[in-house]
């Protein structure tokens, strides 16, 4: 039976977050919304600086300020990852970043903005854990020339097994396929931030994709209390059994491409 301390890993960010610094409106005009640039693409401009800091494994702050001299409209992108900033200074590359690579503890993190995926609220997020509750919400947002917002974000751990993240190690956001390219990761962070699921569905289902842990090795994750308390299990057989339908119906929209199909039509 497996015992966590902390549920370890690559934090996987889900959903905008309700700003906790910032200027002027807090959500962009409805016809603003099409012009929202993802804040990845308007860091890579120049336009915006943009800081990830893990709290834990659960959540985060995505700090993002505006070095344009005009107001800018921003989202969070459909899927993004935040990776330990020595590790890609050790050279590693792809899922690999942070894992094992500076003495086996900075971990991955990664997430979604609620406009990615397509998957929130209907289809495979209906009735599958509930919603993460207090500080969700958003979408895009308007932030003034030279002002910084704040935004706070539930996350998933991608890799099972490694130290708790911290905001002691610094970290910056990277596109989600740098972390992972299943799809099925990108469905879950989007169910994640409609909201549809809550955070320990999520999870348990991230650990299924990107670690590799069956249902069964989910289910005896044990939760270690002190005092001599006795152990909780980490999931409940509702979150385990909503985690499954969600995997099952992404992979259903996902198939795996076999060896025979890649040959007949690369031939």
């Amino acid at each position: 039976m497996s015992r966590l301390l902390f549920p370890a890993a690559a934090l996987v960010l889900a959903a905008l977050a309700a700003p906790v610094v910032a200027s002027g409106p807090a959500v962009a005009s409805s016809s603003a919304l099409a012009d929202a640039q993802d804040i990845l693409a308007a860091e890579a401009a120049g336009l915006v600086n943009v800081k990830f800091i893990p709290n834990d494994s659960r959540t985060a702050q995505v700090v993002v300020t505006n070095r344009s001299d005009r107001p800018l409209t921003l989202r969070l992108p459909a899927g993004f990852a935040g990776v330990p900033v020595l590790a890609q200074m050790g050279g590693m590359q792809g899922g690999g970043f942070g894992a094992g690579g500076i003495g086996g503890g900075a971990q991955n993190v990664g997430g979604g903005g609620m406009m990615g995926g397509g998957m929130g609220g209907g289809g495979m997020g209906g009735g599958m854990g509930g919603g993460m509750g207090g500080g969700m919400g958003g979408g895009p947002f308007s932030l003034p020339p030279e002002r910084t917002r704040t935004l706070r974000v539930p996350t998933v751990c991608l890799d099972h097994g490694k130290r708790e993240p911290t905001p002691r190690i610094a970290y910056r956001m990277t596109a989600l396929e740098n972390c992972s390219t299943d799809p099925r990761l990108q469905d879950v962070m989007a169910c994640l931030s409609s909201g549809a699921i809550s955070q320990k569905v999520a999870q348990a289902a991230a650990w299924h994709i990107s670690s590799g842990r069956t249902w069964q090795q989910l289910s005896a994750e044990m939760i270690v209390m002190a005092g001599g308390t006795p152990d909780v299990p980490f999931f409940t057989p509702a979150e385990l059994a909503a985690a499954r339908r969600l995997v099952e119906e992404s992979t259903s929209r996902h198939p795996p491409v076999s060896s025979e199909s890649s040959d007949s039509s690369a031939g």
